[in-house]
């Protein structure tokens, strides 16, 4: 039994000198690239993460730019659209102001006539003033 306890001890051993060299052969193997080559590949990493930073920036600036533009061109156009709409309506408010000022000399004539006609020696003397006046 003595026996079976040192072969157990010795494969022990043996175990644990066998999966020492399998992980330093393993860490050889895949073991990292040297300081220079680790430093240049972070730069390299750097520099393209910056350059693609960069084009995306641009590429925001230029969509955004293009985005400002077809605003700006849609408000100009709404503005004139209003523009032109409001000269319609101020051109249709005028003509009814100059129709309602006729219509208004219209009936104050009207009225005076009728007023004057009533009222007996005061029509008269108002026909007289009219025909002078168109006299001149």
């Amino acid at each position: 039994m003595s026996n079976n306890g040192q072969n157990n001890g010795l494969a022990l051993v043996f175990a644990f000198v066998s999966g020492f060299m399998a992980g330093a052969v393993v860490s050889l193997l895949y073991a990292p690239s040297s300081g220079k080559e680790t430093r240049q590949k972070i730069r390299d990493t750097s520099i393209e993460a910056k350059n693609r930073t960069v084009e995306f920036a641009n590429q925001a600036s230029d969509s955004a730019r293009q985005g400002v533009q077809t605003i700006v061109e849609q408000g100009r156009e709404s503005v004139h659209t209003i523009v032109d709409s409001g000269k319609e309506h101020l051109q249709q408010a005028g003509e009814q102001v100059k129709s309602a000022v006729e219509t208004g000399r219209k009936v104050s004539a009207d009225v005076r006539a009728t007023i004057a006609g009533s009222i007996p020696g005061v029509g008269d003397a108002e026909k007289a003033d009219e025909e002078t006046t168109e006299e001149a």
